[in-house]
């Protein structure tokens, strides 16, 4: 019986006859016909972005619900290094407005960490091409960057709004400028420790057995935006012992019978989000298989088949909510091997 939050997956489940026209014959990545079939999707999707749905693309500057996050798909599309790359980034700064951010949060998704970090990188990348009455140089992007430390001790320890958040924003600047420790260790260090001692003191008040444990609104969560499990996440990255990779690959099969959710397609909520669990379990195992499942998600999140989003999204243009979390799923599927949950993986 299929769970009332999803539809029953009627999608066939690997094999290679059926994966062959999705798969391509070196089983490391997907075929040409189902990269056209995206391309196709990407193509009409961003023009219906850009056209119908633009003032909700500019519902507020964050990467979560706002313009930065579209900023953010443009971004990875320039990662490929191609002809196009140049053109991306420059794409990517229509949708940042770091003029007026509002100081009040710390974290990438939802606070002004993310559209600096972006700015940041994408400052340094273009170097003597930036236009700087437009963009001010990395260094200056940075240090406003650094200087949101001084919100660390009044924000929670989450990733959505808090110092977990931030961390990522700090390595996601030394990810993507090479060479060069833009951001020091000291300073990541603060946010890591500062983290740590709330894990540590907030278990010392409960009594809990456990060393760390962190709460949002008094109750304590174990999920990845506002819970235990992306704050270890991003302290650790990833987990390489056996018994670990057991629990996920249970997780997976799970996940292919129950992951189409009844409430849509979006990155946090729905259907693209779980093509991710797929694709890293793709990237960790190389088996065709969850590459294929992952496909057959992003298949289910493209044609947008009648009665299969039940609850329409607060924010439908949207990365994390909306349409442009699915454009950011089907550019990622296209370069699997980088493919990495936006604002989560690095």
């Amino acid at each position: 019986m299929t769970p009332k939050g999803s539809f029953e997956n009627q999608f066939d489940d690997y094999s290679l006859d059926i994966a062959a026209n999705i798969i391509n014959d070196a089983k490391d990545g997907i075929s040409e016909k189902f990269q056209t079939k995206l391309q196709n999707f990407k193509t009409m999707k961003l023009q219906l972005l850009k056209t119908k749905m633009e003032s909700d693309i500019f519902y507020d500057s964050t990467v979560y619900t706002g313009s930065a996050g579209l900023a953010l798909y443009y971004f990875m599309c320039s990662l490929k290094n191609d002809a196009s790359s140049q053109e991306s980034l420059k794409m990517a700064l229509e949708y940042l407005d770091i003029e007026n951010l509002k100081g009040r949060r710390i974290s990438f998704l939802c606070g002004d960490a993310g559209p600096l970090a972006i700015a940041t990188v994408i400052s340094y990348k273009l170097g003597t091409k930036r236009n700087d009455k437009i963009l001010p140089d990395y260094k200056t992007l940075a240090h406003r960057l650094m200087s949101l430390i001084s919100l660390l001790n009044e924000s929670p320890d989450e990733i959505l709004y808090g110092k977990a958040g931030y961390l990522y924003a700090l390595l996601f600047v030394n990810k993507h400028i090479n060479g060069k420790e833009i951001i020091p260790v000291n300073h990541i260090e603060k946010v890591i420790n500062s983290i740590l001692k709330s894990g540590k003191q907030y278990s010392a008040q409960m009594k809990s057995d456990s060393p760390l444990l962190w709460h949002w609104h008094d109750k304590v969560y174990f999920g990845a935006a506002h819970g235990m499990a992306g704050i270890l996440y991003m302290l650790l990255q990833i987990f390489e012992e056996e018994k670990y990779m057991k629990v996920a690959l249970q997780c997976g099969d799970l996940i292919w019978q129950r992951g189409l959710c009844t409430k849509g397609y979006s990155i946090c909520h729905g259907v693209s989000g779980n093509a991710y669990a797929f694709i890293q379990l793709f990237q960790a195992t190389k088996r065709p298989l969850y590459l294929y499942r992952a496909c057959c998600f992003m298949e289910w999140c493209a044609v947008e088949r009648p009665g299969t989003e039940l609850h329409r999204p607060d924010r439908p243009a949207s990365l994390f909510e909306g349409l442009s979390g699915r454009l950011y799923l089907a550019e990622d599927i296209t370069r699997i091997a980088e493919a990495r949950f936006p604002a989560f993986g690095l």
